[in-house]
């Protein structure tokens, strides 16, 4: 598999993550014929080879003509949905837009439909995002992850006057994400770097898995700081000798001992819903020698925040311990098989690459069971024998 890691070690913004893309080997021809199939006139890219204190890395200007006008989210949207980029592109673009205005919205207080994009909505910011997911479609990536997020301290004047380093807008954002504290008194991390950043990793884990690098790049920043104003970021592929994956997710626990255990399986649905990886409950006695239950969830920590709020919304609970943990996790996939009581989805599960097992997925066969009114089992068995015949097969 072919990944691609950043590393923020000053920030990002977009134009940093398009000079990386470019400096790792991204076509910047391709780029801009890919670009130009959105409805935006009169812009167009520059790349060239800077040296950021004694780093060289490639800074890439986006120009632009000067706008009057400001976008809305359901603009910029519009804008994307009607070009013919690959499906990857637009969806991706699209999520970090709505970052964008979900971020704006709870910095200032507003609506997401009542956010006026003024820097985030321009035209460069358009060519910056969705600039940087074409960049990773072209370059192939599969995968990308990132170490943490460097921010810097100070002030920054933008549109909406003088703000904080980070940004509102940039702090929301990265909610739940890892991120390091410099003390340069310079905005390191943008709105916008940190929208495409955040969109293009999913789940959030580091160290990524062993690799073998075949290219590294640096983006450069306009800036000069005290350290080099740079985004390094590395493409490679996976190596085949680790048997299995390893990822990072936070583990959210709660003892409730005040809540109707009716409750709990549609909590617990919920929370599966709202972003969760697995959720689940034992019984346990809590304060005072009540009977209570202990809740475990696991989720990315890009999603940290939502789950937190369902937990809060659906269970009793009123407070949560946090921990940041470690995850060995197979290779899986999903298939569908045709069995004698019709399609059943099954889960199929790797070691080093190869088959391990292949379970059916019980919601199916459940169903199956009811309409042809035989034992769940049956379906079951069913499935397993189908699942086997397409292995051998294959």
């Amino acid at each position: 598999m072919k990944i691609a890691v950043f590393d923020p070690f000053c920030g990002i913004s977009g134009n940093m993550i398009l000079g990386a893309l470019v400096d790792c080997g991204l076509n910047i021809v391709k780029l801009e014929k890919m670009l130009h199939s959105l409805n935006l006139k009169g812009w167009e890219l520059s790349a060239e080879k800077v040296l950021r204190r004694t780093l060289q890395g490639t800074f890439v200007k986006v120009i632009v003509p000067e706008e009057s006008s400001f976008r809305h989210l359901p603009d910029i949207q519009h804008i994307i949905s009607e070009s013919n980029l690959p499906e990857y592109v637009r969806v991706k673009s699209s999520d970090a837009f709505y970052r964008l205005a979900e971020a704006e919205s709870l910095a200032h207080g507003i609506s997401i439909n009542e956010v006026h994009f003024h820097e985030t909505g321009a035209m460069d910011a358009i060519i910056d995002i969705v600039g940087s997911f074409c960049g990773l479609y072209l370059l192939g990536i599969e995968r990308v992850y990132a170490s943490a997020v460097a921010t810097g301290t100070g002030t920054v004047t933008c549109a909406h006057g003088t703000l904080p380093v980070p940004a509102p807008a940039t702090m929301h954002i990265l909610m739940g994400i890892p991120t390091a504290p410099t003390g340069i008194d310079s905005e390191l991390t943008t709105p916008t770097g940190a929208a495409v950043l955040v969109t293009a990793v999913e789940p959030w884990a580091f160290p990524p898995p062993r690799m073998k690098p075949q290219s590294t790049g640096m983006g450069a920043g306009s800036k000069d700081l005290q350290r080099p104003n740079l985004l390094r970021l590395t493409v490679g592929e996976t190596t085949d000798d680790a048997l299995w994956s390893n990822d990072r997710c936070i583990e959210i626990k709660a003892i409730i001992d005040d809540m109707d255990a009716r409750i709990w399986p549609d909590a617990a649905g919920r929370i599966l819903e709202s972003g969760a990886m697995d959720c689940y409950a034992v019984m346990c006695i809590g304060r005072k020698g009540r009977p209570a239950i202990e809740a475990t969830v696991l989720c990315p920590a890009v999603r940290m925040d939502s789950v937190i709020e369902c937990i809060f919304r659906n269970t009793s609970t009123i407070g949560m311990r946090l921990c940041t943990v470690e995850r060995a996790v197979l290779d899986r996939d999903e298939r569908t098989v045709e069995t004698r009581f019709g399609p059943i989805r099954i889960k199929r599960v790797f070691l080093d690459g190869k088959p391990l097992r292949a379970e059916p997925e019980y919601e199916d066969c459940a169903e199956a069971s009811r309409q042809h009114n035989i034992p769940v089992q049956k379906v079951i068995t069913a499935a397993r024998f189908a699942a086997l015949e397409n292995e051998r097969e294959g």
